[in-house]
This record gives C-alpha cells, structure tokens and sequence, in this order.
C-alpha cells in the first residue's frame, strides 16, 4: 500500500540526505485546518445543516495584475484540500475534482467539485457513492466521466480496495453507480482508447501486489470485462495512448516490490500487451506525456533508494526503443507532466529529494530536448493534479506540501499562463 512505501521512502531518503519526507496522512496542521462539526458535514456532504443552500467554495484570491507568460497566478481554492484525487476536464471546459485523502479527521473523501474557467472557483457538486482515493477519472466520448477503482476507508477503520466505479454527468452534476469490476484495484492506469472504450491495467490488489490483469469498460454497454493480462504486472506506472492505438505502459512497481524499467505494449486488436524496449533506468512515480509527433517523454520519478531523478527518455513508437534526452535542471518524482498547445510539456513540483517538496516547474522543449525552469508555484506540492484547460492554461488543484516545517494537505489552487 501507499502507506508502507511512504515509510519505507522516508528511511531511505533519510540515511541518504537527510531530508525527511513526511507521512501525508498524518499531517495535522497545515493550510488546510478544517472546522469541527457543522462545517465539517458542510465540507463532506455539500449540506449545509444551517442553510438549505448548496455550498461553494472560497472566491478567488484577488489578483494584482495580469500574470505575464512563464508564470502561476492563484485562482479559487478546493474546500476542503485534497491529494491523491482525481481531475478530468469536461467537455464543456470545466474541471472535475474528486475524492482524494484529507486532514483535520476527515479521511477519505466522497466530495466533488467543479472548477469553472469563466468564474475562477469550485462549485461543489453531487458526491460520490463512495469515498475513493488513488482511483482513475477517464471523459469518455458520451461527456461523462468513468471513476474507476481506488480505496476507501470502512467504518472500523481499515482500508479496502473498490472494485466499483461510477459515471459523472455533468449535465446534472451528478454521480450514478456503474458496473462492477471483476478485481479490485487501486494505483492502475485508465486510458481511453480510440475506439470508445477504457483499458484498466494494473494495479495494487488487496495483498499489496502488483497486478497483471486488465479489464476493459465498454462504454456502449457499461459493462467490464477481461483483457488479456499485462507481460509484466506493475503499479504506480504510466501509460499513454500511441497514435497507432496502442497502449505503452511503463515503469512502476513490480511483482517484487522494486521499481522497474520494463516497458510493454498493449495491442487493442489482439487484447494481448508485450515487453517492449527497457528504459535506462528503474522509475516508479513518473510521468509519461505523448509529444505532438508522436513520442513518447518519460520524465522524473523515483529509483529503488527513494532517490528522486532529474533522468528523462524518449519512447519512439517507430522502434519501440527509449533513447535518452536532456536532464531536468532538478530532481521531480510524484510530479506532473502536462502537454502544453504549443508542443511543450511543463513539468511541475513534486519531491525533488534535495529540499522536499517543490514548487519548482521545467519546460521540456522536443525541439532542443532540454529542459529549461520557468515559473514556480506559490505552494510547494506532491500528489496533485495538473489540467490543461481549453484555453491553454494549466490549472493546478490540490496536493501535499512539505517545506520548511510547513506541512499538510493543500487547498489552493493555482493557474500557470504558457
């Protein structure tokens, strides 16, 4: 579980540089302090007990100015923080925003809220049949959004995986219960595929092992079922969809526990995945972000020490190989990559295994294959979420910070200008 590789990489990261990296879900106070009774069920449920109103979350923090290009600006914060949730942009250019892990004694979350560009905020929305964490958000080609998997907390106290998912439809703001999956998972991949339908592969089952097996949503029906099993099973990996439609799944944890640099390919045809050419080097917490020519950028993550990398690969689907490219001008794992309209990719915060958690964001350019810094965010962050919105910007949501004592579970949000 999450959990036991938290510990683990605390140790490690210790003995090695002495920097410690906290436990996110023991965080006690942070900017994220919440109240007690009413607003906590105010917070949860999106009920007021005193109001008959639905509830909203904070107005934007004033802006003095413009931002220029490069650079974060605030905008409306989530309420309460979370980290470890999903994001998936809608159709109609809106962000959703839901589940994840909390503090202040809330746990896991069945929250959701939407971000509206037009409006710079959140709107709390229709709650999830379940509070979920480490789960998957895939818009499917209806507008609706697929939750799939995740864990979830039970009354006495211990974690469970879901082998459920649900639909969002943001027609009504509203979640409704979808099939079943056959297995139970969290820390998987979902990616939508040409055809309509959702690959589910890998993952964490209930004994803490990487999986092999894949099951398929299909989006017509609404039902899963089996795929053909993964050459390699793993967790906490990457996948992308290839231009050809197939599915390059790569590094993560595997059936030992260890980091891999195994690299496979789903083929949608055959519903069958094979071990394709291996990375230079071990990664789990990565990212991998297609290029608008059709490769492959394999960024960051973390080795089997718990040292964060400043690495970065290209995947060339016409080979099926990885060849190196320019270095990150600092170590990012638990990050994110985002594909920016001009062809960039901004690679933001995370644990950099230096200093802890940061703020810090790159700019790969495929062109030159270097990384170059460009703005950083206001709060340092890991295990947040990075949406491209319609208008090119990126809005950040959530996260954990870690700096300079400072730590706990985020609630503001910010928007970086290309």
């Amino acid at each position: 579980m999450k959990m036991t590789t938290r510990v683990v990489g605390m140790i490690f990261c210790a003995l090695a540089c002495m920097t410690i990296r906290p436990l996110p879900i023991f965080a006690a106070s942070a900017p994220s302090v919440l109240a007690d009774g009413a607003d906590v069920v105010k917070k949860i449920f999106g009920v007021d007990v005193k109001e008959s109103e639905r509830w909203s979350t904070p107005a934007p923090t004033p802006i003095a100015g413009p931002s220029g290009p490069g650079s974060y600006r605030p905008t409306g914060g989530i309420d309460p923080g979370r980290q470890y949730h999903m994001a998936a942009l809608l159709h109609d250019g809106r962000v959703l925003v839901a589940g994840g892990m909390s503090s202040g004694g809330l746990g896991m979350l069945f929250s959701a809220e939407v971000y509206d560009p037009s409006k710079g905020g959140f709107q709390s929305v229709g709650r999830m049949s379940v509070a979920r964490n480490s789960a998957t958000a895939t818009t499917l080609p209806s507008g609706k959004v697929l939750v799939v998997g995740g864990e979830m907390t039970t009354p006495e106290g211990f974690v469970e995986l879901l082998d459920t998912a649900e639909l969002f439809d943001p027609s009504t703001n509203t979640f409704n219960y979808a099939s079943r999956m056959a297995t139970p998972r969290e820390l998987h991949s979902a990616t939508l595929l040409k055809d309509g339908r959702v690959l589910i592969a890998g993952g964490e089952d209930r004994a803490g092992n990487a999986m092999s097996s894949t099951e398929i949503y299909d989006s017509a029906t609404g039902l899963f079922h089996l795929g053909g099993d993964l050459a390699n099973a793993t967790y906490r990996h990457e996948a992308e969809l290839l231009d050809d439609g197939r599915v390059l799944i790569v590094g993560g944890e595997d059936i030992t526990g260890y980091a891999t640099k195994v690299a496979q390919i789903w083929d949608p045809v055959t519903g069958k995945s094979h071990q394709t050419g291996s990375m230079g080097t071990v990664r789990k917490s990565l990212t991998a972000t297609k290029l608008q020519d059709g490769r492959v950028l394999i960024a960051g993550g973390e080795d089997n020490w718990g040292h964060a990398l400043d690495s970065a690969e290209i995947f060339d689907p016409a080979t099926n190989r990885f060849h190196p490219t320019g270095r990150m001008n600092l170590p990012h794992a638990s990050h994110t990559a985002t594909l920016l309209n001009s062809g960039k990719v901004l690679i933001a915060g995370g644990f950099d295994g230096i200093n802890g958690v940061t703020g810090v964001s790159e700019l790969y350019d495929p062109e030159s294959g270097t990384f170059t810094q460009t703005g950083t965010m206001a709060t340092p962050r890991e295990f947040f979420t990075a949406t491209r919105l319609q208008d090119g910007e990126v809005l950040v949501v959530g996260g954990f910070t870690y700096v300079l004592g400072d730590f706990g579970v985020v609630q503001n949000c910010e928007l970086y200008a290309p």
